[in-house]
């Protein structure tokens, strides 16, 4: 964090009271049917109810929402009265969840404002600008709703958040929600070419082995997007290119494990094989040693040695740029863990598909709220800080002070 006050750290309700006139814009959303005006559980309520059970450890369930729902300072913040647990249980089926979505935006704009556009260097060396700006990474995880009975053990309902994430600025560009196990319409693949279709511009998407489709690669290519993916080690077949020939790698991509570099062709039939010249990638990382017990595995090789493999449409760049750009994959599982055991949504506060959506939204919001008060992504230990500043067992000054110690 910067020295001083280039950002100033708000109090909790400050910082939440970013938000609320963005949420006034749902006060009306969810009344349709209620013609005698006898609703008081609003949707803009609801979703703030949310937001300050994720800046407080301590509300954990719909139940703990609904008891401090008639505190002074939560009634004031969140513009409404004392909540029933029947309403608010009802709410997640009354509201729609992808209305948040424009809220998250604007709050994307603010934070794009604030922070300008700056390039996450790192490992990239000389990876040009042009392509680091347009690196999006998908992927999803897996949330459950666990029983509230011994006995409904065995009936779990899971759901997958898929989210594409700019790498730029790790923040949320799109996000979309389906149960578990999912159907043909809800596969992975599926959902990731639902998000690309949102993106303004062709992205250079980094994928993991889940979203290897044909389909999917051939329609982020006649898009005019590019993609990194892995693969596993059958996948495809080795091809003659005559028309565009590949060097064979070079001393630095030797040295970063690169062992071959050709062309291939992915799909099982002509209905669905790849429309477009694919390359594939091998790296087998040199401190790999050969393991008996991972022998025949479809992501290590005959000796039982890890592999790397990895398919792209970027055909003019050297090996090692191209590993280089999806080593950048790992932003987006560092934004799962912030969502799952910093912001605590591994706790689910509803067991309806609408009302995880809500709260999930919800959580892309609290992360787009702490950095525009802080300038970045905060640690577990720096956030724990600041639900101590919201709850008055930390003052200012220790605040700053953790947030102005560089992250381990």
């Amino acid at each position: 964090m910067a020295q001083g006050n280039d950002w100033q750290v708000e109090r909790g309700v400050g910082l939440l009271r970013r938000v609320f006139p963005l949420l006034r814009v749902l006060a009306r959303d969810g009344t349709g049917r209620d013609r005698a005006g006898n609703r008081r559980l609003t949707y803009a309520q609801y979703a703030g109810l949310v937001l300050v059970g994720l800046f407080n450890p301590v509300l954990t369930s719909g139940r703990s929402l609904v008891a401090a729902s008639g505190l002074k300072t939560v009634r004031r913040l969140t513009g409404g009265g004392r909540v029933s647990l029947g309403s608010f249980s009802e709410a997640s089926s009354v509201f729609e969840p992808r209305r948040l979505e424009g809220i998250a935006a604007q709050l994307r704009t603010k934070w794009h404002q604030q922070r300008g556009r700056r390039l996450p260097r790192g490992k990239l060396g000389d990876v040009p600008d042009t392509l680091v700006e347009r690196l999006i990474a998908i992927d999803g995880t897996v949330f459950t709703a666990l029983p509230k009975l011994a006995a409904d053990s065995d009936r779990l309902r899971q759901w997958r958040l898929h989210v594409a994430l700019d790498v730029t600025d790790r923040t949320v560009h799109s996000a979309r929600l389906s149960e578990e196990p999912s159907s043909p319409g809800d596969s992975e693949p599926t959902q990731a070419a639902a998000m690309i279709r949102e993106h303004p511009t062709p992205g250079l998407y980094l994928l993991d082995r889940g979203y290897r489709s044909v389909r999917l690669l051939n329609s982020v290519h006649e898009a005019g997007g590019d993609y990194i993916t892995r693969l596993n080690r059958n996948d495809g077949r080795v091809v003659n290119n005559d028309s565009m020939n590949l060097n064979k790698p070079s001393a630095a991509a030797r040295e970063i494990g690169i062992v071959a570099d050709e062309w291939i062709e992915f799909g099982g039939s002509r209905k669905a094989s790849s429309n477009h010249p694919i390359r594939r990638i091998t790296v087998i990382p040199p401190a790999d040693r050969p393991s008996a017990a991972r022998q025949g595995r479809p992501r290590t090789d005959q000796t039982g040695r890890d592999e790397l493999i990895l398919a792209t449409t970027l055909i003019d760049q050297p090996a090692e740029r191209i590993v280089a750009m999806y080593e950048q994959r790992w932003q987006i599982e560092l934004f799962f863990r912030f969502l799952i055991h910093t912001l605590g949504c591994r706790t689910l506060i509803s067991a309806k598909t609408a009302g995880v959506e809500i709260q999930l939204y919800c959580a892309i919001i609290a992360s787009l709220l702490l950095a525009l008060a802080t300038g970045r992504s905060l640690t577990l230990r720096e956030h724990e800080m600041v639900c101590h500043y919201f709850s008055g067992w930390a003052n200012e000054q220790e605040l700053l002070q953790t947030l102005e110690k560089p992250p381990p």
